[in-house]
């Protein structure tokens, strides 16, 4: 049948146009060739729709083939619909997983006094937020104000400073380096006298960056940990950086 010769290909062409615009969206951001606002903004939609296109037209020929139980096309026709299944769900279990989310990007154990940068504040060039702590600062929120504390604690409650009793300050340290270290996180500073690990976190795709800090203090008869991560760029992190800092702490707490 031509119409299962012509929907196969189509459905494999548009799928291989949506995931080389796709990963050129997302590579050559990460690579600085442009900024995220045009890769994400303006480069990945155009896989979107590719990606919906080989997905209708090869939803058409399976539905199709299947039932005039003809092989036409096969290599193209499954091809396309497969691939548009993974080019379109990648973003739609990001999109997911952030939903609901609040719009902050800067999380931290401790609002009072969170941790603050150091090292990290060379490496920010091109960073659209500032290295200050965001707390205090306000955003809107399903119709009203609020402080970026006060959605973290809404939304992140569980994420909070971790005490650690009968440990001396410099052996938890080396613990929480050596944890940093196996999140695959990249180490930028570690300062032992002062207690201080910066760090950075890169996203596989578009790059997003998430700067870090962990402070290890003492605290009565043991010592305390503090983690923050805050984004570089963007209004929003989706749940990035409480997601770091709740994997860090159990990992932290399990080791």
């Amino acid at each position: 049948m031509r119409f299962l010769s012509v929907a196969g290909r189509i459905a494999f062409a548009a799928f291989v146009a949506s995931l080389a615009i796709g990963l050129t969206a997302s590579f050559g951001t990460r690579l600085g060739y442009w900024n995220y606002h045009v890769g994400l903004e303006e480069i990945f939609p155009y896989s979107l729709y590719f990606g919906g296109v080989a997905f209708v037209t090869g939803l058409a020929w399976l539905v199709t083939a299947l039932a005039a139980n003809r092989a036409t096309a096969l290599r193209y026709g499954l091809t396309g619909f497969l691939g548009s299944l993974v080019v379109l769900c990648v973003p739609l279990s990001y999109y997911t997983a952030s939903y609901g989310k609040p719009p902050i990007h800067d999380i931290s154990t401790d609002v009072a006094h969170p941790p603050e940068m150091s090292a990290l504040l060379l490496q920010r060039e091109g960073a659209t937020n500032p290295p200050d702590y965001d707390g205090p600062n306000r955003v809107t929120m399903d119709g009203r104000s609020y402080t970026v504390t006060q959605l973290q604690k809404k939304y992140y409650a569980d994420i909070h400073s971790l005490g650690r009793l009968g440990i001396s300050p410099e052996r938890l340290f080396t613990h929480a380096l050596s944890v940093a270290k196996d999140m695959g996180w990249t180490i930028v500073s570690e300062v032992p006298d002062d207690g201080r690990i910066e760090a950075t976190y890169t996203s596989f795709f578009f790059g997003f960056v998430s700067d870090i800090v962990i402070r290890v203090k003492p605290s009565g008869l043991g010592a305390r940990v503090d983690v923050r991560a805050k984004s570089r760029v963007g209004d929003a992190d989706g749940g990035t950086n409480a997601t770091l800092i709740r994997a860090y702490i159990k990992r932290l707490t399990n080791g």
